[in-house]
């Protein structure tokens, strides 16, 4: 019987120890897990926090039920757990791991035939200085969420402070407001929310919504130290100047792998810091494997490395270990980074690269925004969309998706991360075939209208202009919308307001030179009056992509 090691207890190892059970009873498979918990959702830690989740063992538990303990695994999946022990070293010659309980500190050996590094990651440390205090959380491990929770129950924290805007930060950052009614301040050194996933005239959306349910946020502010004071609350000295005081702090800077093991053994670590694998998840030491957040992947837009640490990723990484053990052919070829989060009731998604991104790589970048509905307008269930596509003008090739609304936002994003992935373009985009219901979908499809709009942007070679930049622009500014809608939403610059129905009669009066604005109240209307004006001779103009439908703070 062959043995298998997997050191770590949470996604990508657990879901390897399940699968090669499910394939062959012929494998002794032992999991070690240096905390207390095996196979936690991690994920849900903030629905915890929040109250979303009550019982602090249902983000253990299966969809029937029990809880994933050490029995669980024994019982149901034939497969020894170790828990609360530490690897201390691993001696690929003599095929051995030497452990540590960390209760009791006995050590024990154990041999193996296969090792399966799933280590994890470990939070991204501060640069700045902060003391020892039980009211600072790097909120990654499962009693962070408890030791917060209880303490929030017994009222003992009025003001909160959240260090970094990632995912992680801004569900924070609702659950303190939502649940708790907490006085909340969201700071990240970048300059808009979720900086990772989307790009700068995107987050504006983040940051109205934020805004709106009484959050401060600290944007292009980094912390330079959190000092305690005399009443033991926390001051966090920002670098804009300002002084935050709070009760607790949370330090939400991001990931890292972990790889200490691994690196000690010969393992090699790519420019991300995570143990390279190839697409059995193969390291370079033979019959030494690696799968989830401690491994970095090809990125499938790319074609380079990449980090993506991701639940979802790490799973499907550990059937894939599994099945190359047992000696099924079996690969992972990579990822594209599609991630959603939903806050205050509205979904932000994003898939690909981000159009900043994408131009730190050999790309002719160009993008496309829409306003428009998941369903038709009439269905009384009808919610906004706003989309960013970005794509490549020289190949045609889609790069990347940013997507929020507070309806059918995933299964788009789902969608276009199958397209990204395959390496498609704006007309495998445009000829996506979709199910179309009125209870749930638009015959008009978001993902289809985004590659007509960039084609037809090419075409007319006409210009998408971000509505965070109206302020700047410095040309003529035309308004085609009715005057009820001006009246509704008045724009916030000068414009000259001709309606759509008398702008091809108007069209002389402007001169070609000139750079040409176009705005309407969502985007169709300003981007056909823009092709008109092109083919009339005029070279520089531009449309408000999404329209002034995207400038409300609502």
């Amino acid at each position: 019987m062959k043995k298998v090691l997997i050191i770590g207890g949470m996604a990508a190892g657990c879901k390897s120890a399940a699968r090669l059970s499910r394939l062959s009873n012929e494998f002794d498979i032992t999991i070690i897990e240096k905390s207390s918990f095996l196979s936690y959702g991690t994920c849900g830690m903030p629905f915890y926090a929040s109250g979303d989740v009550d019982d602090f063992f249902d983000l253990a538990k299966t969809p029937y039920g029990l809880i994933r303990n050490e029995e669980y695994f024994l019982d149901v999946k034939n497969v020894k757990t170790i828990l609360n022990t530490a690897v201390l070293a691993i001696n690929t010659e003599t095929k051995s791991v030497h452990c540590k309980n960390l209760q009791n500190n006995d050590e024990l050996n154990l041999d193996y035939d296969y090792l399966v590094i799933a280590t994890g990651a470990t939070p991204v440390l501060p640069q700045f200085p902060f003391p020892d205090s039980e009211k600072i959380s790097f909120f990654h491990n499962p009693l962070d969420a408890k030791k917060f929770r209880e303490k929030a129950q017994r009222g003992e924290i009025e003001k909160v402070a959240i260090i970094g805007a990632g995912l992680i930060g801004c569900e924070l950052a609702e659950a303190m407001v939502s649940l708790w009614g907490i006085e909340t301040y969201l700071i990240e050194r970048e300059n808009r929310l979720l900086p990772k996933i989307f790009d700068n005239d995107f987050a504006e959306f983040t940051s109205k919504l934020f805004s709106n349910q009484r959050i401060n946020l600290e944007l292009s502010s980094s912390v330079e130290r959190i000092e305690i004071d005399k009443k033991q609350n926390l001051i966090i000295h920002l670098s804009n100047g300002k002084a935050v005081g709070c009760n607790y702090a949370f330090i939400c800077l991001g990931v890292k792998p972990n790889v200490e093991l691994a690196r000690a053994i010969g393992v090699n670590i790519g420019n991300f810091g995570g143990i390279l694998v190839n697409e059995k998840l193969q390291t370079n030491i033979a019959d030494v494997y690696a799968a989830g957040d401690c491994t970095q992947l090809n990125n499938l837009i790319t074609k380079k490395q990449d980090y993506f640490p991701l639940g979802s990723l790490a799973n499907r990484q550990g059937k894939v270990l599994a099945d190359n053990i047992f000696g099924i052919d079996s690969k992972f070829q990579g990822a594209v980074g599609t991630c959603s989060i939903k806050v205050f009731n509205q979904i932000f998604a994003s898939s690909g690269l981000t159009e900043e991104r994408s131009k730190q790589f050999d790309y002719n970048v160009a993008s496309v925004v829409i306003s428009s509905y998941d369903r038709p307008d009439y269905h009384p269930d009808v919610n906004d969309l706003i989309s960013k596509l970005i794509y490549d003008r020289s190949t045609y090739k889609i790069l990347g998706l940013q997507m929020t609304g507070s309806g059918e936002v995933t299964r788009y994003i789902d969608s276009f991360s199958v397209f990204c992935q395959n390496g498609a373009g704006l007309y495998d985009l445009l000829e996506f075939e979709h199910s179309y219901t009125p209870t749930h979908s638009s015959p008009l499809n978001p993902l289809n209208n985004l590659a007509s709009i960039a084609l037809m942007q090419e075409e007319n070679n006409l210009i998408c202009f971000p509505a965070n930049l109206l302020n700047k622009f410095s040309g003529v500014i035309i308004d085609l919308r009715e005057q009820a809608e001006i009246q509704a939403e008045p724009l916030p610059v000068h414009a000259i307001e001709i309606s759509i129905t008398n702008i091809r009669d108007k069209i002389n009066e402007f001169d070609k030179r000139e750079e040409i604005l176009l705005i309407c109240q969502r985007g169709p209307r300003s981007f056909e009056v823009g092709c008109y004006f092109m083919q009339n001779g005029f070279k520089n103009v531009f449309y408000l992509g999404g329209g002034v439908h995207l400038l409300n703070d609502k």
